[in-house]
């Protein structure tokens, strides 16, 4: 059940990033990059990540985040070439993922997800749903 939901998470994370991509500049990028590293933004990154960060995983479900995390990072390397922002997006899949496969409910990491989905790299102000993570995820 696990790997459905990983697989299903990368689908639509992966089709959102592409359309996100496709309109990225480099300009662009520096002022996404700009905005993820402001105190308020990681602020509130680190904040939901310390929250989940001792929830372990099993091997198998490890291997396969990790594995689309490369992937994420690759694919995204190629399409702007920068190496800042391939870590960031790699690194909010891992961060939805965990909320995600554990069942957890922040409505931050859920409005970066939405964001995501709204074919925007997530930096500086969120856009907001009242979903939930559940609801967005088909």
């Amino acid at each position: 059940m696990t790997t459905e939901k990983i697989n299903m998470l990368e689908a639509i994370f992966n089709q959102s990033l592409k359309t996100a991509l496709g309109n990225t500049t480099p300009e662009k990028i520096d002022e996404i990059l700009d905005n993820r590293d402001s105190a308020e933004f990681s602020a509130e990154w680190m904040k939901a990540y310390q929250v989940i960060e001792e929830k372990a995983f099993d091997e198998e479900t490890e291997d396969q985040i990790s594995d689309i995390r490369k992937e994420i990072f690759v694919s995204t390397f190629r399409s702007t070439g920068s190496s800042d922002l391939p870590a960031y997006i790699s690194d909010d899949f891992g961060l939805i993922c965990s909320y995600y496969i554990h069942q957890v409910e922040n409505s931050w990491v859920t409005n970066l997800l939405f964001t995501y989905l709204h074919h925007q790299i997530p930096q500086g102000e969120l856009m907001k749903t009242e979903k939930t993570m559940k609801e967005l995820i088909p």
